[in-house]
């Protein structure tokens, strides 16, 4: 699966740096010398900076993150499900006692926050154990079986289907994971409306390409019960 990411990053960083080129072949013959050269390689010089930066955020989040990622507003990629869709919008409360009484579609899944979804147990299956609201404080937590915990302050739009349960807005969400031989580590995100800042107990720092302000704060993808 790397390989091919790395193959299709490099494939389109190649095809990118060509239309620039192309691009650049039209004003180098339109406009006279020396704006023709000029213009030809400040265009080229751009190509060349946004095809490695095409390259390392296919290569770092892979294919499927970011074409499907949403940049613009949370209202246009979360409209109200259509009945018979089998798409389920809850409130927190609502979620809880969909749990509690065993009929959320839902068993098992990967975590991906604002779009970070490797490393750190995020890219492994947890199954829920728990699931709690608390309305004094606005924050739903979602403990696992292998004692790994979400914490999400101030949940919008979720959404239920049997392959998938997700959180469009939030202002923090903490994951935590336990820690052998005692003790948990905990990584924080928080939303700044702008961009996302982290913090955490351990030396983590994400990636520049991890997050995205305009990803569903939380997205459990699982497996059909």
């Amino acid at each position: 699966m790397k390989t091919f990411r790395t193959i299709f990053a490099v494939f389109q960083a190649i095809l990118g740096f060509i239309m620039f080129c192309v691009i650049a072949f039209f004003f180098y013959n339109d406009l006279s010398s020396p704006y023709n050269m000029i213009i030809a390689a400040i265009i080229v010089g751009f190509g060349i900076y946004v095809s490695i930066f095409v390259f390392k955020m296919l290569k770092r989040r892979g294919i499927f993150s970011v074409m499907t990622a949403d940049w613009s507003t949370y209202e246009l990629d979360n409209l109200e499900p259509n009945e018979g869709d089998g798409v389920l919008k809850v409130s927190p409360n609502q979620l809880e006692t969909l749990f509690s009484q065993d009929k959320l579609n839902f068993n098992n899944g990967t975590v991906s926050i604002w779009g970070d979804w490797t490393g750190r147990e995020l890219d492994k299956k947890h199954q829920l154990k728990s699931v709690k609201f608390n309305s004094e404080n606005d924050t739903l937590n979602l403990s696992f079986i292998d004692n790994c915990l979400l914490k999400i302050k101030n949940p919008k739009l979720i959404f239920i289907t049997s392959t998938y349960l997700k959180i469009a807005k939030a202002k923090e969400v903490l994951w935590q994971t336990p820690h052998k031989p005692e003790g948990v580590d905990q990584y924080n995100y928080i939303n700044l409306g702008k961009s996302i800042k982290t913090n955490s107990n351990t030396k983590w720092k994400p990636h520049p390409f991890d997050l995205g302000i305009g990803m569903d704060a939380l997205y459990l993808q699982g497996n059909k019960v």
